[in-house]
C-alpha cells in the first residue's frame, strides 16, 4: 500500500517540474489537511524560498466566499490558525488580496478522467472565484493535487453546474491534463 509520505513526495516533485508552476510568480495555494490531501508544505517553502509570491484563502468577512490573501513570510504562514470550520487560514487582519494570480493549486476530495472535481461542499467556494477568475486579463492556471485514491478511474464525480476544472491533476501514479 502506497504511504502518504512516499505519494506526497513524487507528487511534489511533479508539481516542481511542471511548466504550470516553475515559471509562476504569483502562486496561490491552501494549506493541506493532514494526511487527507498531499501536503502542500514543501510547495509553500519553496514559493518563499524562490522568491516568489504567495497567496492562501481565506473566508471573507461574512463567511459567504473567499478571498487569496498574500502571506508575507514563513513565519506568517506558520502563525496560521484554525478556523471554525477546522481549516488552517490567514486571519482578518488587513492584507493584499489578490487582484492577478499566474497559480492556483487547489484541494478537493475526488476527481475523474475528464477533470471533473468533488468538492468538500456543494456550496463549494472556490468554483465562484476561479469563475471570477476566468474573468482576468490573464486568467491563472489552476493545478489539483490528489492521492491516487482520490482518481475514480471507472467512475464520473458528479458534476455541480458551477464547477471549474483544472488545467492539470497530478497524482503520484498520473497526471491528467484537461486544457
Amino acid at each position: 500500500m502506497q504511504t502518504f509520505l512516499y505519494a506526497d513526495e513524487i507528487v511534489i516533485r511533479k508539481v516542481f517540474e511542471s511548466d504550470l508552476y516553475r515559471p509562476k510568480k504569483r502562486i496561490c495555494v491552501y494549506v493541506s489537511k493532514q494526511k487527507a490531501e498531499i501536503s502542500t508544505r514543501s510547495i509553500i517553502y519553496d514559493i518563499f524560498s524562490k522568491g516568489k509570491i504567495c497567496y492562501m484563502p481565506r473566508w471573507n468577512k461574512d463567511k459567504t466566499s473567499i478571498e487569496m490573501v498574500n502571506i508575507r513570510s514563513l513565519q506568517d504562514y506558520f502563525s496560521l490558525q484554525i478556523d471554525e470550520f477546522g481549516f488552517i487560514e490567514p486571519d482578518d487582519q488587513e492584507r493584499e488580496i489578490a487582484t492577478q494570480l499566474d497559480l492556483i493549486i487547489i484541494p478537493g476530495m475526488a476527481y475523474d478522467l475528464d477533470g471533473n472535481r468533488l468538492s468538500y461542499n456543494k456550496e463549494e467556494p472556490y468554483n465562484e472565484y476561479l469563475a471570477k477568475c476566468q474573468e482576468w486579463n490573464n486568467p491563472p492556471k489552476i493545478m489539483a493535487l490528489a492521492l491516487d485514491g482520490q482518481i475514480l478511474k471507472d467512475k464520473e464525480v458528479p458534476v455541480n453546474v458551477n464547477e471549474q476544472k483544472p488545467d492539470l491533476i497530478l497524482s503520484s501514479q498520473q497526471d491528467i491534463k484537461i486544457r
